[in-house]
């Protein structure tokens, strides 16, 4: 079975939109999560990379849907401000998130590359249920 690429950067351009304009530290976030992630084998997940509506961060995220069925069962994105990231379930359309920590939220600063390692292991923790998907 062919898995798609993790965290791939669709070029908007295709859709007669302006080109995202991702700096080069939002640019190295992105190729860390896709290090990390290169080995990841979940047939039930995509993942995508763009900006929230208001443009104001970096916006990587991952829908999880049964593949048997075509129901979602939950939207995980982090929002990457070049030394902070805010993370966790999505609760709306807008990829606002729900800010209660026993439900994942967690708003974290560091080097690029600790925050793409402490982001990458919230998405294989929820890309890793147990039943046999390879995330981690």
């Amino acid at each position: 079975m062919e898995y798609d690429r993790w965290f791939e950067i669709a070029d908007p351009r295709e859709d007669d939109e302006e080109p995202w304009g991702f700096d080069a530290g939002e640019l190295a976030f992105v190729a860390a999560l896709q290090t990390r992630a290169a080995s990841w084998c979940v047939p039930s997940a995509h993942s995508s990379v763009g900006r929230p509506e208001d443009e104001s961060s970096l916006l990587v995220w991952v829908s999880l849907s049964d593949h048997e069925q075509p129901v979602s069962l939950g939207e995980w994105a982090v929002h990457f401000y070049g030394t902070h990231v805010r993370a966790g379930r999505v609760c709306d359309q807008l990829f606002n998130l729900d800010e209660t920590s026993n439900r994942g939220f967690f708003h974290a600063t560091g080097t690029v590359e600790e925050l793409a390692e402490r982001c990458a292991d919230m998405f294989a923790t929820v890309l890793s249920p147990g039943d046999g998907h390879t995330a981690a």
